[in-house]
């Protein structure tokens, strides 16, 4: 009789156990299927124009996404569509931000402006940039979509002229600043400045040329002829002591040689060939000055030589997300600071 009931406990022990185990695999299952890599979220934010009143799109692609929150950052309320639309009210700087699954929270910096950025929204003004007091000018505009025209020439506060091609006489000299208005719309003026001059003077009577006396001849000042004179100038230059020709020194100082240029990011980009073996601490031998042993500072918490740093990233996937040089006065490179990533198990990882 105890041998059946010990039977029975060790049967309800393992079925516990199995129901623990598949309860477990399931779970592991359920978390693989929303596995999203966050380093490589593939979200858009697009708009034809970034203005108020107009449609800006949403659309998520990331691989594994299941569940998606847009705050558009303009305290409206949370969107949870893949891909939506959204129109601001008011111009300013707006954080968007996306969690995907819950989880991965990502975030993109939209500016939206009171006036189009798109080319040739404001009205075009056509005319000459500098003209004359007293004369007609003629004046032309562009505006696609353009049905009324309000001119102001710069001489009054007023409205001087309505029509797309007015004529416009100006009375006094000096910059003028001319305004269109087209279609009432005050808040897209277009400006632009020209030169009044003053209007030239012609003479109003003839010149009498016979009146003016003109230059003499040369023959009028010229010297009566003699016997040539030695010039005594001469007989004074053989006693005048001449200073003997000095000896052109070369420079003595040589140019100091220094290292090659190089910038962060180009220095990353070798790094990463150094990652995928196709190049090796050897080519940068020029920018550290021929010093592999120069220290690397490694995510701000490992600090190893170059060639050793080199070394440990050859052959793997890595992710460099920040990296500063030091150089001295010669552009050889002192130390390295960086941060970066190693995928690993598909997860990026700081080392």
């Amino acid at each position: 009789m105890k041998k059946t009931t010990s039977n029975l406990v060790d049967n309800r022990v393992l079925v516990s156990l199995g129901v623990l185990l598949l309860i477990s695999l399931l779970f592991l299952l359920y978390q693989f299927t929303r596995h999203v890599d966050c380093e490589n979220a593939n979200f858009v934010v697009h708009s034809d124009d970034y203005m108020i009143n107009n449609v800006v799109e949403y659309y998520d692609n990331t691989p594994g996404a299941k569940s998606w929150q847009w705050d558009f950052g303009d305290s409206t309320a949370i969107d949870v569509r893949q891909r939506t639309m959204h129109t601001y009210k008011k111009p300013g700087e707006y954080l968007v931000k996306l969690k995907i699954n819950g989880n991965c929270v990502h975030e993109k910096m939209i500016t939206i402006s009171s006036i189009s950025q798109q080319v040739g929204y404001l009205p075009t003004i056509i005319s000459p940039n500098v003209v004359t007091v007293g004369e007609t000018i003629s004046f032309n505009a562009e505006k696609e979509g353009g049905k009324s025209w309000e001119w102001s020439f710069g001489e009054t506060t007023r409205t001087d002229a309505l029509g797309k091609s007015p004529s416009y006489v100006f009375k006094s000299v000096g910059d003028k600043k001319i305004t269109l208005i087209v279609n009432g719309d005050v808040e897209h003026t277009a400006v632009k400045t020209i030169y009044v001059a003053p209007k030239t003077i012609s003479a109003k009577q003839k010149i009498d040329i016979k009146s003016y006396e003109f230059e003499k001849p040369h023959t009028a000042f010229s010297l009566p002829m003699g016997s040539a004179q030695k010039d005594p100038l001469v007989d004074m230059m053989q006693y005048i002591p001449v200073s003997p020709k000095s000896v052109s020194k070369t420079d003595s100082v040589i140019a100091e040689k220094k290292a090659p240029e190089i910038s962060n990011e180009q220095f990353k980009l070798l790094l990463n060939q150094v990652a995928a073996e196709a190049k090796t601490k050897d080519d940068f031998k020029d920018y550290v000055c021929g010093k592999f042993d120069i220290p690397v500072v490694a995510n701000d918490k490992k600090l190893i030589p170059f060639d050793q740093f080199c070394q440990s990233i050859a052959g793997k996937k890595i992710k460099i997300t920040a990296i500063r040089i030091n150089k001295d006065k010669k552009n050889c490179i002192q130390n390295i600071n960086v941060q970066y990533k190693v995928k690993k198990l598909m997860i990026w990882v700081k080392e």
